[in-house]
């Protein structure tokens, strides 16, 4: 699967191909690279690239990512193909006014943190899905009313698949 990635107002096009564990081809704008990527505890990074070593330090944001690498902190959007054409149509990810929670890499639904009729406020974290072996809380974009859950914890996930639709809330 492919994905845009932006960082400080640049932006890439990246496929990253799980080879073996954790080693991975990322290829990025057409130039491949082999990684070794692990996740020694939650919101950290090891990354060895043509055995240099990296460590980042990640935590999800409402704008996406923030990646801190030797002290300084990067913004990071990374959006899958699907999305892209979404926020090109002036969507950003809504569908009639529902927001789709959908998730930009394959993995696993490890918790749904909300239920069929709840009210979530901005912000809210409705749930988390393990991609690359990192945890990522996926939070609701605007307030809504939890209106279809997709899947169930445990559940594997395509890159894109809609896990949460929230209906806009109604004006009382």
């Amino acid at each position: 699967m492919a994905w845009e990635v932006t960082i400080g107002g640049a932006s890439v096009r990246a496929e990253v191909k799980e080879l073996d564990g954790s080693l991975y081809e990322v290829v990025i704008d057409g130039a491949s690279k082999l990684v070794d990527v692990r996740f020694p505890e939650p919101g950290v990074m090891h990354l060895i690239r043509d055995g240099e070593a990296f460590e980042f330090d990640l935590a999800a944001t409402d704008e996406g990512q923030e990646v801190t690498l030797y002290g300084t902190r990067y913004l990071v959007d990374v959006v899958d193909e699907r999305r892209k054409v979404l926020r090109a149509l002036g969507r950003g990810g809504k569908d009639g006014g529902s927001q789709v929670i959908t998730t930009s890499m394959p993995g696993k639904v490890v918790a749904l943190l909300v239920e069929p009729g709840q009210r979530v406020e901005q912000g809210q974290g409705v749930v988390v899905v393990e991609a690359m072996k990192m945890e990522n809380e996926l939070k609701a974009s605007a307030p809504g009313v939890v209106a279809e859950i997709s899947v169930g914890e445990g559940d594997a996930v395509e890159g894109g698949a809609t896990l949460v639709v929230l209906a806009p809330v109604e004006e009382e």
